[in-house]
């Protein structure tokens, strides 16, 4: 990513765009921090449940199935 982000122009014809350089704070907003948090967490309950559905269904005789409803 790069070090220079361009500010919001000003308005008119004559406004030429602003640049501010700096670091960036590569972890975002708090609100972000928190949505990848979230997005984390489905991830690693996602592959908890698919881990314990496949361990069901070797668990199960060869007569039983296991419905997943999508």
């Amino acid at each position: 990513m790069s070090e220079e982000v361009m500010a919001v122009p000003a308005a008119g014809p004559a406004a030429t765009p602003k640049h501010v350089t700096g670091l960036i704070n590569s972890q975002g907003s708090a609100a972000t921090r928190a949505m990848r948090e979230q997005a984390r967490r489905r991830r690693d309950a996602e592959a908890k449940l698919q881990q314990h559905l496949l361990q069901t269904r070797s668990r199960q005789s060869p007569d039983q199935t296991v419905s997943i409803q999508h």
